[in-house]
């Protein structure tokens, strides 16, 4: 009889378990799916805003429309990066809501389970995209972004070039300086004055003709009889001569970023890119913070909507960055603060601590729930919301 028992102790535990891997499989199938969904229309969404601002450029004649899908191509790894904790916070928001919202969560309950097991459950999933985010994060689209705005402006300076026009003097949108040209016919170009400021150094160009001669890797400004002056603008050695003939060539190898090399985006050290590298390791921070977030925040009531936490988990998540973005801004300004972007992830971790214990702090919270229940404070949320949204995308 003893060993019986045993027996059924053990069926009945080994029952437990099976239950609780098939939640767990059924959890996380579908917070994918809502995840992947997710990415997928924000992708989209993005992917077609930066095409149609390109196009734009493009008809104003700041960019050959022949790059366009190769520029929007390199910043892919860029716009997955940022989308991808946005996707799975709202990915697990849009299941536990309707977990919630369906009874179905009384289901995970009966056999045991809370909240922090159900974080526990999407703890793998979560790590496949802390990895996957840290990886673009750090090795994949700082390189792809400089490449697409290497490739950007040079092929916008070849543009600027060769849409001089006569008596018109010519600002270079990439760069500080001017071209201004006395006539323009075709590649040659008579009365050149030519200004190219630099912060360490500059130079100014007088020249009777301008001839440009496009070849497959370079770009070749031709000038003839005529006068050039270095350091006129700055303490460094100042330079004047005079030449028949003097050719600038701008490289035009798309495959080549100049000065660029794997050490010097990943710099870990402070005094050169302090900024970037604390955002790039900010995102995937997010999601470790998110993951908790929002399970605790999908938990709603019967009659509430299954859709009533997307806009407080939206509000959320834009405070989130936009504090990050602030925090990226004060490092780039002062770049010998030590506090970095750490006390932002610190202020919603704490944040976090205090919605979860919510229930089990002693005050009278009376006027928080109908504050909670308004509808004017949903629109205060909205409007709060959208404010944030339009600082970010302006």
């Amino acid at each position: 009889m003893f060993t019986d028992k045993i027996n059924i102790v053990m069926h009945h535990s080994s029952q437990g378990m099976y239950k609780k891997n098939i939640l767990s499989k059924s959890l996380n199938m579908e917070v994918l799916k809502s995840s992947c969904s997710i990415l997928l229309i924000f992708f989209l969404l993005v992917v077609g805003s930066r095409v149609v601002g390109y196009f734009e450029q493009a008809a104003e004649g700041y960019i050959d429309p022949a790059i366009i899908m190769n520029v929007v191509a390199l910043r892919f790894p860029d716009f997955i990066t940022l989308l991808i904790p946005l996707s799975f916070f709202l990915g697990i928001l849009i299941t536990v809501s309707r977990l919630y919202a369906e009874r179905e969560i009384y289901g995970f309950f009966s056999v045991g389970l809370s909240p922090i097991d159900l974080v526990k459950f999407l703890a793998p999933q979560a790590f496949i995209y802390f990895i996957l985010t840290l990886t673009l994060s750090l090795y994949v689209a700082p390189y792809t972004k400089a490449l697409s705005e290497e490739l950007l402006s040079i092929d916008s300076f070849e543009e600027q070039i060769q849409s001089i026009q006569s008596e018109k003097i010519l600002p270079f949108k990439y760069g500080k300086g001017f071209i201004y040209v006395e006539d323009a016919n075709d590649d040659l170009l008579n009365g050149i004055q030519l200004l190219q400021l630099d912060d360490k150094d500059s130079f100014f160009i007088i020249a009777d003709e301008l001839v440009v001669i496009e070849n497959d890797t370079s770009l070749d400004l031709e000038f003839l009889n005529g006068s050039f002056y270095r350091g006129i603008f700055s303490d460094s050695t100042k330079f004047e001569s005079n030449f028949g003939e003097f050719k600038l060539s701008l490289d035009r190898d798309i495959n080549k970023v100049s000065g660029m090399n794997m050490t010097k985006i990943f710099d870990y050290s402070s005094n050169s890119d302090n900024a970037s590298f604390q955002w790039n390791i900010s995102i995937p921070i997010t999601i470790l913070v998110l993951v908790f977030m929002g399970v605790f925040m999908g938990s709603v009531k019967p009659r509430q909507g299954r859709f009533s936490v997307i806009l407080p988990g939206m509000l959320f998540y834009v405070m989130y960055l936009s504090l990050l973005i602030l925090g990226r801004e004060s490092i780039s300004n002062d770049t010998g603060s030590g506090i970095g972007l750490w006390w932002v992830h610190a202020l919603f971790i704490c944040f976090l601590i205090i919605y979860i214990l919510k229930e089990r702090i002693n005050f009278n919270n009376t006027y928080l729930v109908i504050a909670r229940d308004n509808r004017y404070t949903k629109y205060l949320t909205g409007f709060i919301l959208f404010i944030l949204l339009l600082w970010l995308v302006a």
